[in-house]
């Protein structure tokens, strides 16, 4: 795969809330519409706030999440990270920057894959790390288009995608859902019994 221009991860990141025009180049579409990216049909279903296993060690880190649904519309397996479908998925921060997600993880037939098959939709969570003190209620997802063609000096065909330009095939501002927190159990007092009666001699 090849992938046109790079971007700087950020982080802490600071997440958009909203608030940018809109631009012609970048049509506003909603959640659970499919979009066609050229190479991947992609659904965006929703996004929210997680805590996921850190790549290395135990601990764990907040992520924001968009769950979508993915199907490859190519002929060979493609990857869902770098060189795949995360080259064409973008966040928006408060600075004006896209941002690709930093790992994205995939579900298929009820096991865990890092991968697309040609034609067998996969459950795709992309994610994006945390500051601790981020907690955005809106995010907004930028998707961008493949296109199957030859570099100026190769004259091999290949899907590729570019991240320089700013031209979306949709552009998505989500609610974001915010993590649920457990209540705290509460502590059950003894009852108390009836008092004695004291009887009168």
């Amino acid at each position: 795969m090849c992938v046109v221009g790079a971007v700087a991860v950020l982080v802490p990141v600071l997440w958009v809330t909203g608030g940018f025009k809109e631009r012609p180049r970048q049509p506003v579409k909603v959640a659970g519409s499919s979009l066609d990216l050229g190479l991947f049909a992609v659904t965006v279903r929703d996004a929210r706030i997680g805590v996921v296993d850190a790549a290395f060690g135990s601990e764990k880190e907040r992520f924001l999440i968009v769950r979508m649904r993915v199907v490859n519309k190519g002929k060979e397996t493609e990857p869902l990270n770098t060189g795949g479908l995360a080259d064409g998925v973008a966040a928006l921060t408060k600075a004006g920057k896209w941002v690709k997600p930093e790992q994205v993880e995939g579900v298929a037939g009820g096991a865990k894959t890092d991968a697309v098959q040609p034609g067998l939709p996969v459950e795709a969570s992309a994610m994006w790390k945390m500051g601790p003190a981020d907690a955005p209620r809106q995010l907004t997802v930028g998707l961008r288009k493949w296109t199957y063609g030859h570099g100026f000096t190769d004259s091999t065909y290949n899907w590729t995608v570019d991240r320089e330009n700013d031209k979306l095939v949709g552009r998505l501002t989500l609610a974001v859902s915010q993590p649920i927190r457990s209540a705290e159990p509460r502590v059950k007092r003894p009852r108390r019994g009836p008092k004695p009666r004291v009887g009168r001699g």
